[in-house]
């Protein structure tokens, strides 16, 4: 008779990987955190205790949330007890405390279900932001709703120090409060229904290096505490019940995973040069200050693009202030080192800031957005550009414009930041007198006008994803045509070789910042069409030195130059695989595998 075990079925899950790495071990399912709430219809005469109830467990929350930011602070570092700031300042938020107030003295309510209705209002209000990080962070609500909850009915949840080895959290998500709780000696991956990329558990679990993969949807109905998942944190897979054959094909990628991390600290201090001696300076893409550990794990070259909109999923309430930013930046310019940071400024579009009597634009993306938007909201900018110059005067940093199509736009900004460093002079504060400011070149309009936005700019910043986007009118993020979003596509290429001697005529530094800096084949074709600056997620820096170090410039030109010959996307892509795959076994420690 077949056992239990063969009998289930295996079962493949798709989702958003947010931590790369594999992971094997028993599922943990992870109760509902906001357990059932029973609504019950209070007497006049009972109104006062209950508010009174409710302002103890407040105060008890506020201790409970206290308590864990010392946790945060002492495993994860001071820069990163922010995650909780939010929670705190909530919590004190009289506007937030009255409402659930009068929702009690109003309907009759017990607190617990005035917390569950206000903080669902709120929810729902969020749920309807377009802005990924700021939508994100109703888990903020959600967590403080939840703790409310559990102190006024006097529940408690599963215990996450109780793990055994080698366990793989299961919930429908985990919240922050939760999720600081994770010890990375126990937990060896992280599954989830709900989230995103900048969800708090995708950050906290990229932070301890846990793999990840959220938006499963519904991976709490399909695996129950204790039985084996398997966890790929790279394509975002998520194995359920799986074959003998499949688990020993994961647990060799699992050695082979831990063979190549061996390799890459092993090689961390190696240069990135060229077999025939060219210099290539990899950078850091980063979003979040938790990701500064990473920057400093793969030795990169200073911060090549810091994407400053994450600031607004950090404000509890309304724009983030002068002071709040200028926090962030300050931390950044004191940790990247002598390369410093490139700040890009609000790439944010009026439907994300919810502006009043902001029309809703049918394609916000094409939009009042990034440079233009912030030349509308001349206070938001110059808010920003204090809070920069402030900062610089304790580190390298660099302002870069996002979407700048004209010179216009170019001159006008720069006129409002020699206006704000005059004030900052005239008010006796300090600053960088000298700040430079660059383009993100990433649309057409820009490419064009490459060798004239290069007069006046201190240097490029190459934003591929949105240049390509925009060149071959394709949405990488839609089913119905990614499969046309082409980074080889010829006429891509082309643009950016116009840019890069462009860049190269009026001699300022040009970064390239988008994915291609991090895919080996984009890599040996960006070396050869000239750039020699690249910008990348923190985790890809090892395999892109290894292409450097692998591929001769001589021959990444040559690859290039004969890529710009042929004529279709399919082309291009058969060529350029077939001659860097000659590399592979320089380039990994193991043949690259797949299943």
């Amino acid at each position: 008779m077949a056992t239990l075990a063969h009998q289930v079925q295996e079962q493949r899950l798709e989702g958003i990987g947010v931590c790369h790495g594999i992971a094997l071990g028993a599922a943990f399912v992870v109760d509902d955190p906001g357990g059932r709430v029973v609504r019950a219809r209070l007497p006049e005469a009972e109104l006062d205790a209950e508010v009174a109830r409710f302002q103890q467990a407040v105060q008890q929350a506020q201790q409970q949330v206290q308590q864990s930011r010392e946790r945060l602070r002492s495993v994860l570092g001071e820069e990163h007890a922010y995650i909780l700031e939010a929670h705190l300042l909530m919590l004190q938020d009289r506007s937030f405390n009255r409402q659930i107030e009068q929702f009690i003295r109003q309907n009759h309510a017990n607190a617990e279900w005035a917390v569950r209705a206000v903080t669902n209002h709120l929810l729902a209000i969020y749920a309807e932001i377009a802005d990924d990080y700021l939508r994100e962070r109703g888990s903020d609500i959600e967590d403080v709703a939840h703790r409310l909850i559990r102190i006024l009915s006097g529940t408690q949840s599963r215990d996450l120090n109780l793990l055994a080895q080698d366990a793989i959290v299961v919930a429908d998500d985990l919240l922050p409060s939760a999720a600081i709780e994770l010890d990375k000696n126990r937990v060896r991956g992280v599954v989830t229904n709900a989230g995103g990329w900048a969800s708090h558990t995708s950050i906290i679990a990229r932070s301890l290096g846990i793999p990840a993969v959220v938006g499963l949807h519904d991976i709490t109905s399909r695996v129950r505490t204790g039985e084996t998942i398997i966890v790929d944190g790279g394509s975002g897979t998520v194995i359920v019940h799986p074959s003998p054959e499949t688990l020993l094909f994961y647990s060799e990628q699992r050695g082979r995973e831990l063979q190549q991390v061996v390799c890459d600290l092993e090689e961390r201090e190696l240069p990135a040069i060229t077999p025939d001696g060219y210099e290539i300076t990899l950078r850091a893409n980063i979003e979040l200050l938790e990701e500064i550990d990473a920057l400093h794990q793969y030795n990169a070259a200073g911060i090549g693009l810091y994407r400053s909109e994450f600031l607004y999923s950090m404000a509890v309430a309304g724009l983030p202030t002068e002071d709040e930013q200028y926090e962030v930046y300050r931390v950044l310019a004191e940790t990247s080192g002598d390369e410093g940071v490139v700040i890009r400024t609000f790439d944010l579009g009026g439907d994300r800031l919810k502006l009043e009597g902001f029309k809703p634009e049918r394609n916000p993306a094409l939009g009042l957005r990034a440079t233009r938007l912030m030349l509308n909201l001349e206070q938001v900018f110059r808010t920003q550009l204090r809070a920069i110059l402030r900062a610089a005067a304790h580190g390298k940093l660099k302002i870069v414009l996002p979407l700048v199509s004209t010179l216009d736009e170019l001159r006008a900004a720069k006129s409002i930041i020699a206006e704000v460093e005059r004030q900052l002079r005239d008010e006796g504060v300090g600053h960088d007198e000298d700040i430079e400011i660059g383009v993100m070149v990433e649309v057409p309009a820009a490419v064009m006008l490459a060798e004239l936005m290069a007069r006046e700019a201190d240097f490029f910043s190459l934003g591929t994803n949105d240049l390509i986007q925009f060149m071959l009118a394709v949405d990488r993020t839609n089913e119905n045509v990614n499969d046309l979003f082409a980074p080889l596509h010829p006429g891509v290429l082309k643009a950016i070789k116009l840019v890069v001697e462009a860049a190269h005529k009026a001699q300022i530094p040009l970064t390239v910042c988008g994915e291609m800096a991090a895919h080996p084949a984009h890599v040996v074709v960006l070396m050869g069409l000239g750039v020699t600056d690249l910008s990348m997620r923190p985790s890809a820096i090892p395999l892109v030195k290894r292409v450097v170090r692998a591929v001769d410039m001589t021959a990444a030109r040559g690859i290039a130059a004969h890529a710009l010959s042929l004529t279709t996307p399919a082309e291009v892509n058969k060529y350029v695989q077939s001659q860097v795959a000659r590399y592979w076994s320089q380039i990994f420690v193991a043949p690259s595998y797949s299943r």
